[in-house]
C-alpha cells in the first residue's frame, strides 16, 4: 500500500537530513533539493521540529533533531552537534562584544574545543594558549551535580591546598551555579583595556572562582562567565564560555550574559538529551 503524499514528504525530509549528518540546511535548499513548494515545505518543518525530529538552529537552518537520535538509540555526531552550537557561539560573541567558547574537560586539563570572537577581540583567536588544569578552585562547571566523594578528589587536588574557608565559599559558588545555570569569576586586579585582559587571560592566580552572589548595581573585572551542556547521562559534556572582558561591568550586564548563556546551553542540552538542566 503507498504512502499519502504528506507522509512520503516527511520521510523525504528526514531521509535527506539525515543523509547529510554534519551539515544545516535552510527551508528554500531543502524545498528545492526535495522539489516541493516553500509554503508546504514550511508546514512539514514546523511539524517535525515541534515533535523533535528535526532542529530549528538559532542561525535559522535545519538539522536532523533529537528525537530521531532517541528512537534510533544513536549517539549525536560531533559535526552535527557543531552546526548547533557554532550560530549560538556567534550570535552571543556578537552581542556581548566578547569570545565565546566550547571548552571540554580532557584528564584533568580544561581544553577550548573551538571560539567565535567579536571583530573587536580576533587576537584572543591566537593558537598555542595554554589550558587550566581542572583543581580547585578551577572547574566548578564540571563538578558542581557530581556525587560528594568525587568533589572531595577534586578539592583535595588543590595546590596549594585549601582550607575549610575556601571550601565552604566554593561550595556556596557552587549552589549559585545550580540555581542560576552559569558561573562567573572575576579579576583581583583592574582591567583597562584588551592588551590588559589579554595579560590576565588563564592567570588562576589572580582570578577568584568562588563567587556565590552578584549585585546588579556593582562593579566587576570580570574574568569570565560560563554555563554547562549536558548529555543523556546528566553528566556535563561540555561548557560554554564567555571571555574577552576589557572593562569593568555592572552586575546586571553580567547577569544579562548568565542568562542568555545558559539559554543557549539548554537549548543544546535539550537537542543532546531532549531534556532541561537537572533538578537540583
Amino acid at each position: 500500500m503507498a504512502s499519502s503524499p504528506p507522509i512520503s514528504r516527511a520521510v523525504a525530509v528526514l531521509n535527506f537530513l539525515g543523509g547529510h549528518a554534519g551539515q544545516a540546511f535552510t527551508l528554500t535548499e531543502i524545498a528545492k533539493s526535495l522539489r516541493i513548494s516553500s509554503a508546504t515545505c514550511h508546514n512539514l518543518l514546523g511539524a517535525l521540529a515541534e515533535a523533535g525530529y528535526i532542529y530549528r538552529t538559532a542561525a535559522k537552518t535545519y538539522v536532523i533533531g533529537p528525537g530521531v537520535s532517541r528512537v534510533a538509540q544513536a549517539a549525536v555526531n560531533p559535526d552535527l552537534l557543531m552546526q548547533v552550537v557554532r550560530p549560538e557561539m556567534r550570535a552571543i560573541a556578537d552581542e556581548f562584544d566578547v569570545v565565546c567558547s566550547v571548552y571540554t574537560l580532557r584528564g584533568d586539563q580544561i581544553v577550548v574545543r573551538e571560539r567565535a570572537a567579536a571583530l573587536s577581540h580576533v587576537a584572543w583567536n591566537m593558537p598555542g594558549r595554554a589550558s587550566l588544569r581542572a583543581t580547585a578552585p578551577v572547574g566548578t562547571l564540571f563538578v558542581a551535580w557530581d556525587e560528594l566523594s568525587d568533589l572531595e578528589t577534586w578539592f583535595s587536588a588543590a595546590n596549594p591546598p585549601l582550607n575549610p574557608t575556601d571550601r565552604d565559599d566554593l561550595h556556596a559558588a557552587m549552589g549559585f551555579l545550580r540555581e542560576r545555570g552559569y558561573a562567573f569569576g572575576v579579576r583581583t586586579a583592574s582591567i583597562d583595556g584588551l592588551e590588559r585582559a589579554l595579560e590576565l587571560h588563564n592567570r588562576r592566580d589572580m582570578t577568584d572562582y568562588a563567587l556565590s552572589s552578584l549585585d546588579p548595581k556593582a562593579s566587576y573585572n570580570l574574568a569570565f562567565v560560563a554555563s554547562p551542556v549536558f548529555g543523556a547521562a546528566q553528566k556535563v559534556v561540555f561548557g560554554l564560555g564567555l571571555v574577552g572582558f576589557d572593562k569593568p561591568l555592572k552586575g546586571d550586564a553580567v547577569e544579562a550574559m548568565g542568562t542568555k548563556l545558559r539559554a543557549a546551553c539548554t537549548r543544546i542540552t535539550r537537542f543532546i538529551a531532549g531534556r532541561d538542566f537537572p533538578p537540583l
